[in-house]
């Protein structure tokens, strides 16, 4: 029915994952937290998803601390590489919304279709508020409760990233130009031909319609995005399809944050020291 749901192939994946990290120590709590959790079932894909994260790592040849407490009251950050320079580094999860369950029906034996946009008694239902919610799912890492969390102020020591496993987002996963807009709002998709068709927009609190704006843009409203401009090196971007071994290092998309970094060269030099980077790719 979703692209987001457990399947055979994402099962053997982790499975082999779990088996390498078995022998790593550094590893081992990310297991632990995994099996606490009740083990390879479709509630704990998040968590399934660090562990095939962890297991690109270790293959990378990379030693880092799981849930590594940074500074910033009780909160851990889940990787901190052991990298120079340091990469702390946090994961989240899309998933399917019920906005986006209720925009789906079934029309045969085998088949769905999904028509999410907004009506007048479900407004919310629409690809605006999914992006919206994935913004907010983002930023949450950044910023809870009124108050920074997780990511502790620049002190030129390490690199911050945050890397959203996006497989439930419209379903399918969405794309680059999602990701992109999620990260810089329209003006990353009005450079390109015929992208401004494709900007979403949003009811500001005038009842005016505007383009979303991304959460490395000014004026964006959510309570987490000057956090996010402030802290945040660089947005990743990862859909697994086929879940083959080192699949989240070819297919991830890392997104800068212009505020933080005075150049291009700039930003080719900070990507080029994340140990699961590609040469010429995503950035």
């Amino acid at each position: 029915m979703f692209s987001d749901r457990l399947r055979k192939t994402e099962v053997e994946r982790t499975e082999r994952a779990i088996s390498a990290l078995s022998k790593v120590e550094w590893a081992k709590p990310v297991l632990a937290r995994l099996e606490r959790a009740g083990g390879i079932r479709p509630e704990n894909m998040p968590l399934m998803f660090e562990v095939r994260f962890a297991d690109e790592l270790n293959q990378a040849g990379v030693v880092a601390q799981y849930e590594y407490a940074a500074g910033v009251g009780n909160s851990t950050v889940e990787f901190r590489l052991d990298t120079e320079p340091v990469w702390l580094i946090e994961l989240v999860s899309v998933r399917t919304s019920d906005a986006a369950r209720r925009a789906t029906r079934q029309i045969g034996p085998l088949y769905y279709e999904q028509l999410l946009h907004p009506t007048p008694e479900d407004p919310g239902r629409g690809e605006e508020g999914e992006m919206i919610t994935a913004e907010q799912k983002i930023g949450a890492k950044v910023f809870s409760r009124g108050k920074p969390t997780k990511f502790p102020p620049l002190d030129g020591s390490s690199i911050h990233l945050i890397l959203t496993d996006m497989r439930g987002y419209l379903d399918e996963g969405g794309d680059a130009a999602d990701y992109n807009e999620i990260a810089y709002g329209w003006r990353a998709l009005a450079r390109s031909q015929h992208g401004e068709m494709m900007v979403h927009h949003w009811k500001n609190s005038e009842g005016e319609f505007e383009p979303i704006k991304g959460l490395f843009e000014r004026g964006n409203p959510l309570a987490a995005a000057k956090t996010v401009r402030e802290r945040i090196h660089f947005l990743g971007f990862v859909r697994e399809e086929q879940f083959y071994d080192r699949e989240i290092q070819q297919t991830s998309l890392l997104l800068a944050n212009g505020e933080l970094f005075a150049t291009q060269d700039d930003v080719d030099q900070a990507y080029a020291t994340y140990p699961l980077a590609l040469v010429g790719f995503g950035r």
